[in-house]
């Protein structure tokens, strides 16, 4: 058996935590593989691989580090169908749900199918010629002039409404919980499939979030007269926009597999890491 691992080398914890991952895979007999890059700085040369070789002989992706290292993880896998384990070796580490303490319990819980699997929803966004994928959230932000944008937003071809605000971030339940809840978005359960469009700083009373069926297509445009913006997929791919040029979402054909704590309910994440409905004693 091969095990990826996908790491974030500049993590405290990540030499520690890779040690002894690989240590417990050679006294199981498996195979890890590492990114050729990694490998160099973790002085495991004997482990690199390059990235196409790790995504179409892994059983598992185990992604070390935040949530930025699994969502690069889940971009590599696509529609491999893959599953992920994401363990946060920093800050809060909301998709990563497990700890650094609990990563060979997991692994050994994966091995043994005493884990639970999650499907998550994926967005495909369409811009110009070129086609990317978010498993938590597209945002078309204000440019360096700081001036508000108006946006054209529509879906399946019918007008909403027009948008004047900071910006807008598009997306799916998963990404509930990052970007789109500190604008004052929603908190939607991550299996469901859905598509959410929250405002950032709308200038108007009435601007609110807006959810959608995963089914409609939805396309923003920026008006013939708004100043530039700027759009970000999973807050690692970026794209300047300009004038009547138009972004369109729909569901992605795949979606992401993530391994979760068998005994640990997302309520309990929520809980835990957001502090969420929480009060003093």
């Amino acid at each position: 058996m091969k095990i990826g691992l996908i790491v974030n080398p500049e993590k405290p914890l990540a030499k520690k935590i890779v040690a002894e991952l690989v240590d417990y895979f050679k006294k199981n007999r498996i195979t890890p593989l590492l990114e050729e890059p990694t490998a160099e700085k973790l002085k495991l040369a004997k482990l690199a691989a390059k990235e196409k070789d790790i995504i179409s002989s892994s059983e598992v992706i185990v992604a070390l580090g935040g949530d930025g290292t699994l969502l690069k993880t889940a971009r590599m896998v696509g529609g491999k169908e893959i599953p992920i384990m994401g363990i946060n070796l920093g800050g809060l580490g909301f998709l990563t749900m497990f700890s650094a303490d609990e990563a060979k319990t997991a692994v050994a819980d994966f091995l043994n199918k005493n884990c639970r699997e999650e499907e998550r929803m994926v967005l495909a966004v369409t811009y110009k010629k070129e086609k990317f994928y978010a498993l938590n959230d597209c945002a078309i932000n204000m440019g360096s002039d700081c001036r508000v944008i108006e946006i054209i937003l529509s879906s399946d071809h019918k007008f909403i409404c027009k948008l004047v605000a900071d910006g807008v971030v598009v997306a799916t339940p998963t990404g509930s919980t990052a970007y789109s809840l500190a604008a004052g978005g929603p908190i939607v359960f991550p299996t469901m499939e859905a598509i959410l469009i929250t405002p950032l700083s709308p200038h108007v009373l009435s601007g609110r979030p807006l959810i959608v069926p995963s089914s409609e297509m939805i396309t923003l445009e920026l008006a013939e007269r708004t100043e530039r913006a700027i759009l970000t997929i999973d807050g690692q791919e970026q794209r300047q926009l300009k004038q009547r040029e138009k972004i369109t979402f729909t569901k992605a054909d795949y979606s992401i597999r993530l391994i979760a704590p068998k005994n640990k309910s997302y309520y309990e994440i929520l809980r835990t890491k957001m502090k969420w409905a929480e009060r003093e004693a």
